[in-house]
């Protein structure tokens, strides 16, 4: 095995600290250091080589040695050393990018706005260098080439491999007139072509610098693990990331802060992302970020982060933040040493086999940007629109799925063929999915496999299976669903057609006889609504989505505080269909969005007949309760993973629940984990049942077969 296959518990200890004051690292032990991480029951620290002050911790000849270094030269050396020595795998970690020292020294290598600003003149504190300027990145290769030959070390984190803004300096501007010709494009504008190929470069200039870096850290480090920062694997377009970081790097992880349920998603994007498994979760011990620097997480919700990395069969890192004179808070440490000697037991269990879901969700990696957005300026609020649809849908998908113990992973455009584990795919609001990616799809529901999908997602499925084509989108950002005879099984417990399902969103109108059953169909409301007309505070959470045609303002409505339906229409809206051997359902808007219980209900309802209502377990549980299960045949059984999902300091138990697994035949014995303690267990129609009097936070159990 790896050294990252066996090493699963991490930590880094951010060293982003200026020299300018010379108390700065001045109390920086080596010796202290180390005990800390051994305190904290630490297999694989990650060590900082460097920072984004870009001041260095090694004697280096390229760059500046942080001054405190610069009076004990060795003593990340000494660290480095002394970790060895204990037993532990090393991780180094360089900020690429974000430099400071680079930035203020270097001027021409900087990162320059369309009006030619760089990233330091507002104000902000971190200085930007442009991956194509060929000077960096010859100041790079001797960085690397610097610490390879100080340093040992097995692995490495090089941070911060994205695009923070949009480039226009000489070197972008060059390489686009080489490889494209004319000025780069300055409008935001998703269908304006010379956007998009400003927007495909951008992510090809970062695929080939994140890969020109891992070679030199392989060539001058032979054998050693890359993982770049990919965070950013759901953010923005802005960063210019999909697979790119993925395939530059060994394996895939990211720091990420927004709690348990986002960790859960995160945790699943990571394992169907990485080249190898395991894939890395990294999140701060202080709460809620690492902004709170004095502030550290309850003991619950620290054994919650470390144990829903490891039911997803992941390695966990936790981050900390060293004080500016170099010293480390002891009580932080004891508190992680409790957490992963509790946790540590588990590992014995997570290279066990792979993880089983009845239903993908489908994360295109290239469309994580809003297609309805208003073309606006370079620099103009449009470029801050955080707004990506998919990844928002996903998000309420995959909340529906967790509370409703539909068991589900995310399968993305590069590795899309693990969606053939499962039976059903669903394609949330995809902007712009690839033809390959559409037939592979049809290929599956023909084959027997079910398919859902919402919005204007996948024109040549909608067209091939519904017979249908999109032809553009309503007027009214709040529209409704209402039921036909046919979709009263579906919404009927909720909803009828005076009372329809409501989504504060633009819903996809299309043209053509529509093949299948409609099951529902679209509703207006009186008027055409208007953000500016709005009501929204106190009245109303929901921020109306804005399309680029609705410009005038009008004040007439029917109620004041909401918009009420009133037009129904007979356009199809809701729609199941056979295909092949397969099924396929397909909403003009993303109901699986809302963490609305009744839409989270006929989300589930609709996949659990897609998936022909049998699934790799069930649960009678509470919704705050999530199962996550690896099939492990190399060792003739299953690993079932429960974890309680409520964020909070001090997380209430779940009590008197029952937990089913498909195990086909009966198992030769349960047992909990880590004790290998017998359960007692019921077997009946290839379903294997164990019931919970009480679970705190988390278990973990086999079934043997």
């Amino acid at each position: 095995m790896e050294w990252y296959q066996k090493q699963l518990r991490r930590n880094l200890i951010d060293m982003h600290i200026e020299d300018w004051d010379e108390k700065f690292l001045s109390e920086f032990d080596p010796d202290a250091y180390v005990e800390m991480i051994q305190l904290g029951h630490i297999g694989a620290p990650m060590l900082y080589l460097q920072s984004h002050v870009g001041l260095c911790y090694w004697p280096t000849k390229s760059g500046k040695m942080h001054g405190a270094f610069q009076r004990q030269p060795d003593m990340m050396k000494q660290v480095e050393v002394k970790c060895h020595a204990a037993g532990m795998n090393v991780i180094a970690y360089y900020s690429l990018i974000y430099n400071n020292w680079a930035y203020d020294t270097y001027p021409e290598w900087r990162m320059l706005t369309s009006q030619g600003k760089p990233s330091r003149a507002d104000g902000r504190r971190y200085g930007l260098c442009c991956p194509n300027n060929a000077a960096y990145r010859t100041f790079v290769d001797a960085q690397i080439k610097e610490f390879c030959e100080y340093f040992d070390f097995e692995g490495i984190f090089p941070d911060m491999t994205f695009w923070p803004m949009l480039c226009y300096c000489g070197s972008c501007k060059a390489r686009w007139q080489k490889e494209v010709g004319g000025e780069m494009p300055t409008v935001i504008d998703w269908n304006d072509p010379a956007w998009l190929k400003l927007q495909e470069k951008r992510t090809e200039w970062l695929s080939e610098f994140a890969l020109w870096s891992t070679g030199l850290i392989q060539k001058y480090n032979p054998g050693c693990a890359v993982e770049h920062q990919y965070s950013s694997i759901f953010d923005f377009w802005r960063y210019g990331v999909n697979e790119n970081i993925a395939l530059a790097s060994t394996y895939s992880g990211g720091d990420q802060y927004g709690g348990i349920a986002e960790q859960s998603f995160a945790c699943k994007l990571y394992y169907g992302a990485t080249q190898n498994q395991p894939f890395e979760y990294m999140t701060s011990r202080c709460f809620p970020g690492l902004a709170e620097h004095t502030t550290t997480k309850s003991m619950d919700l620290l054994k919650l982060s470390v144990m829903m990395t490891y039911l997803h069969h992941g390695a966990s890192l936790l981050i900390d933040a060293i004080d500016p004179v170099g010293t480390l808070d002891r009580r932080v440490y004891e508190r992680i040493g409790e957490v992963f000697r509790e946790t540590e037991r588990y590992e014995n269990w997570l290279s066990w086999g792979k993880q089983a879901f009845d239903v993908s969700l489908y994360y295109d990696l290239n469309g994580k940007y809003n297609p309805s957005q208003r073309p606006g300026a370079v620099g103009s609020d449009t470029e801050t629109d955080l707004t990506v649809p998919m990844h928002n849908a996903l998000v309420g998908a995959a909340r529906s799925l967790r509370e409703h113990h539909i068991p589900f992973g995310i399968v993305n455009n590069w590795k899309l063929d693990r969606m053939e584990e499962g039976k059903a795919i669903v394609l949330c609001d995809v902007p712009s999915m690839g033809e390959q990616q559409q037939d592979d799809v049809l290929a599956f529901v023909r084959e027997g496999g079910s398919v859902y999908l919402s919005g204007t997602t996948a024109p040549k499925i909608l067209k091939e299976i519904f017979g249908l084509e999109y032809d553009g989108y309503t007027r009214e950002n709040v529209t409704y669903i209402s039921p036909t005879e046919a979709g009263l099984p579906l919404l009927g417990d909720a909803y009828t057609k005076k009372y329809p399902l409501v989504l504060f969103e633009t819903m996809a109108k299309v043209k053509g006889l529509p093949k299948g059953n409609v099951l529902g169909t679209a509703t207006l409301p009186y008027t055409v609504p208007h953000t500016i007309g709005e009501c929204t505070e106190p009245f109303s959470t929901v921020k109306l989505k804005v399309r680029p045609d609705m410009d005038e303002l009008s004040t007439k409505f029917a109620s004041i505080h909401s918009n009420p339906p009133g037009v129904y229409t007979s356009e199809p809206a809701l729609i199941r269909a056979a295909y092949g051997k397969g099924k396929a359902v397909w909403c003009a808007a993303p109901l699986e969005k809302y963490d609305r219980e009744q839409h989270s209900g006929i989300f589930a309802r609709i996949l659990t007949e897609l998936c022909g209502g049998e699934f790799s377990f069930s649960a009678k549980a509470p919704e705050f309760v999530e199962c996550v299960l690896f099939d492990a045949p190399e060792h003739n059984a299953k690993i079932m993973g429960l974890i309680n999902c409520q964020d909070s300091f001090h997380a209430p138990p779940a009590y008197d629940f029952d937990v089913s697994v498909a195990t086909g035949d009966k198992p030769s014995c349960v047992y909990l984990l880590p004790d290998e303690k017998p359960l007692e267990f019921n077997y009946a129609d290839g379903m294997t049942t164990v019931h919970f009097d009480k679970m705190e936070l988390y278990a973990m159990y086999v079934l043997e077969l």
